[in-house]
């Protein structure tokens, strides 16, 4: 019954996609659909402006980065374990893009790397990295692309075609709390009643089944009426001893409906593993902003197919109340089934603020998340709770 729902939902937002009058940017291919998930573009008014280089035929380099420290605390039940993080949900890094026009058509080169710090996603109870771990996956963009009137192909380490399907949200408070709890707060662990650590950790019950970046080729539809189609094929080559192949399609929407600023997307994942089972995902989310209030609206639902699932909502509002910065709120909720086990059940619930100093380039923010879990294997868990506060420093 919740796997029909879930489908049925992901159908609405195509839906939605096609009855729905074209916003004019996307309709002259400005526009940038991952936008308000994590890999934002790199000159937007929520990124900053990068540091820019031009040459006399039109091409360009932009240097860009930011650093994002944040407090962690997580309250297990019985213990709190806390201490400053680089903040998962956005993690500090540097990167440089080289765009070059040729008559119709545009070469762009991206390359970024996290820059190791100690992640909040890698926290828990009875584990704290180093603070400073640089690895091979720290590299998030390393890839070449070509615009042409008939589409963008793309080849390198970059987002698969699926990558923030599930991701839309215009509340722009993620990095104090993101569609799933797994880069906030993933490698803690649940207690049980008896106040025993359990193997159960936050990221296994708390999943969005969004697209990744691999190493891929990938290949983008130009823009027709609010449309875009694309799809991939990729490697994970940054982990030694996955040899899985990655086989993405995804459709996106946007446009205006009067007052409205309507995001969709949903994308179809299968993962061929050669030493183990294959997996097929299905995910989707849409995203609508009131431009004359700021009030907005995100859903995301999806699935494993044959295995677990979601739905996750948000309410939030965006306003200009402090001259300083636009003020970010927002609350959401997320409810999962059959992770780790059939029955076996997941709910979250947070609040969250981001206000932005446009004189200083930073982004001060805090988030609090309940997390529930349990399961019918005979055990009990307790609730937990987790906290960011911290601060984005962009350039």
């Amino acid at each position: 019954m919740t796997k029909s729902i879930t489908v049925h939902c992901l159908s609405c937002f195509l839906m939605l996609g096609a009855s729905a009058a074209t916003a004019q940017d996307v309709a002259d291919g400005d526009f940038d659909y991952d936008a308000a998930i994590e890999d934002l573009p790199i000159e937007s008014e929520v990124y900053g402006p990068a540091t820019t280089f031009t040459n006399q035929s039109g091409g360009e380099v932009n240097f860009y980065g930011q650093l994002n420290l944040a407090y962690q605390s997580f309250n297990d039940g019985d213990e709190t374990t806390s201490g400053i993080v680089d903040n998962g949900n956005w993690n500090a890094r540097l990167g440089f893009t080289i765009t070059q026009p040729l008559e119709n058509s545009t070469i762009r080169y991206r390359f970024e790397t996290g820059l190791g710090l100690r992640n909040s996603a890698a926290i828990s109870q009875e584990f704290e990295p180093d603070w400073i771990d640089w690895q091979r996956t720290s590299l998030r963009w390393f890839e070449a692309a070509f615009d042409t009137e008939y589409g963008t192909l793309s080849l390198g380490q970059g987002s698969t075609a699926s990558d923030g399907t599930a991701g839309l949200d215009d509340s722009f408070t993620f990095q104090a709390g993101a569609t799933d709890s797994s880069d906030g707060f993933g490698s803690f662990r649940f207690r049980d009643g008896n106040g025993d650590l359990t193997d159960v950790t936050v990221g296994q019950v708390n999943n969005s089944f969004d697209g990744a970046r691999r190493f891929r080729v990938r290949y983008d539809t130009p823009v027709y009426e609010g449309v875009m189609l694309s799809t991939s094929y990729g490697q994970n080559i940054l982990t030694s001893g996955d040899d899985t192949d990655y086989y993405d399609v995804a459709i996106r929407w946007t446009g205006d409906v009067g007052d409205f600023s309507v995001r969709s997307a949903a994308g179809y994942q299968w993962l061929d593993d050669p030493n183990g089972e294959n997996t097929r995902r299905l995910a989707g989310s849409v995203s609508v902003v009131h431009a004359p209030t700021g009030l907005n609206f995100a859903f995301s639902a999806g699935e494993q197919v044959d295995g677990a699932n979601y739905i996750w909502t948000r309410l939030g509002w965006q306003t200009n109340y402090f001259a300083m910065g636009r003020t970010n709120l927002s609350v959401d909720y997320y409810k999962g089934n059959d992770f780790l086990s059939d029955g076996a059940k997941t709910e979250n619930y947070g609040i969250y603020a981001v206000q932005t100093i446009d004189a200083a380039a930073v982004d001060v923010y805090a988030g609090w998340r309940r997390f529930t879990y349990s399961d019918q294997l005979g055990g009990s868990y307790q609730d937990a709770e987790g906290i960011l506060v911290g601060a984005r420093f962009f350039f």
